[in-house]
């Protein structure tokens, strides 16, 4: 069985690209993904599964049942699309002023693939399979929406696989980390506020401009004095907005930024001294402070025996030399919830056009608006998927 899979994959490589081709030219924002999420159940309705629409606004689950009783494995894709602006000049790239510049169109498609290539088989399939198409991962929010709209309540799974392409790694080479992938990626709000004036007068006012001018000076202590030197730690501002005119001194002063950690205790230990340090530095200077966290995902963790797994049947595909540990990336993804529920892998598949670009990192990166991935990777991604359903439901 495992051995017609090749073949099996081979033979469907012009409607792999057909497929990416078609979702790539139709990117939609988070929890605006009719159009996706429409033709997505209509293919898996074509293929014999069961769909269900709706589940977390514009997710789509479809289930494909074994000929006999067994585990089931879950397979997740996200299904979004950035506000960007296409500049590949592809042929079929997107003119709707959104894009597919995450990979999501290549994630889409090679689910869509493994879901009918295991539908043929599923004489031979002990247990069942749910692929679960996720919305709005760009905006971090899909997967809790799917989650409490009742996903594992009606689709328990014993295990849950997913991928990323990623074209800074050269197509044919698989990474499937033990433990970390993905970091976490929050965003936070603070608000300092104080008094307006006329500029020319400060003494009369107080000032939130100066201060969180201190605070973001001295918030740049909470990576390098309390975080580990060998844990990872990012915190970022990358909005300021206050003030309406050269000669104001404004009432208050907002500020954006994220957070990204590879370890959980990390994740929290950031926000909270960034809280402390803001509410003490503007009390300092007279000002006050409205702190708020905006939920975004955990690190994305694998469990290491799902992972050991997973490169066991990638090895088989792209060889064992090829399918190993990758760095973690400092990215943030929101498959980090299916992990934590459920003993999960999420593994990178190479998408470079040209490794010696990756090497020289002369390419163009996700969220770039002339991102481009090698679609060589597609059959690489769906044989995977297709030899690890086969192999956990023989």
């Amino acid at each position: 069985m495992a051995n017609d899979v090749p073949a099996l994959v081979a033979a469907r490589k012009n409607e792999l690209i057909s497929t990416r081709r078609y979702f790539h030219a139709i990117p939609e924002l988070g929890f605006k993904e009719n159009e996706t999420a429409s033709a997505i159940a209509d293919r898996l309705r074509a293929a014999g599964l069961d769909v269900e629409t709706g589940i977390g606004h514009t997710g789509v689950v479809g289930v494909l049942k074994g000929s006999s009783e067994g585990p089931t494995l879950m397979i997740r894709a996200d299904i979004d699309g950035l506000p960007v602006d296409e500049l590949t000049g592809l042929k079929f790239a997107s003119t709707n002023g959104r894009m597919h510049a995450c990979g999501h169109d290549g994630h889409i498609t090679m689910a869509l693939t493994a879901a009918k290539i295991l539908a043929d088989l599923k004489s031979q399939l002990a247990g069942d399979i749910v692929f679960a198409f996720q919305p709005a991962e760009e905006i971090v929010q899909g997967a809790l929406a799917m989650i409490d709209d009742g996903l594992f309540d009606r689709y328990p799974a014993d295990r849950v696989i997913g991928t990323h392409l990623w074209n800074q790694i050269p197509t044919g080479v698989v990474g499937v980390n033990r433990a970390t992938v993905f970091a976490s990626a929050d965003q936070f709000r603070l608000i300092v506020s104080g008094k307006g004036g006329h500029g020319a007068m400060p003494h009369m006012t107080i000032d939130p401009v100066a201060a969180i001018a201190q605070i973001i000076g001295t918030a740049q202590t909470v990576v390098s004095r309390e975080i580990p030197p060998n844990d990872m730690g990012v915190l970022t501002f990358g909005q300021i907005h206050g003030g309406t005119a050269p000669n104001v001194i404004a009432d208050n002063v907002t500020v954006e930024g994220t957070v990204r950690a590879y370890t959980p205790e990390t994740r929290v230990r950031i926000m909270e001294s960034l809280e402390r340090i803001a509410r003490n530095v503007a009390t300092a200077m007279r000002a006050t402070t409205t702190f708020e966290r905006i939920h975004g995902a955990p690190p994305v963790i694998n469990d290491p025996e799902v992972a050991a797994w997973v490169t066991g049947q990638a090895s088989l595909v792209v060889g064992e030399g090829n399918a190993r540990e990758w760095e973690p990336v400092s990215v943030g993804d929101d498959m980090a919830e299916f992990n934590n529920r459920v003993p999960g892998t999420y593994f990178l598949l190479g998408a470079a056009h040209d490794p010696a670009r990756v090497a020289e990192k002369a390419i163009e990166g996700h969220h770039n608006a002339r991102f481009d991935w090698n679609e060589d990777c597609l059959p690489i991604g769906t044989e995977i998927f297709v030899r690890s359903a086969l192999d956990y439901l023989s």
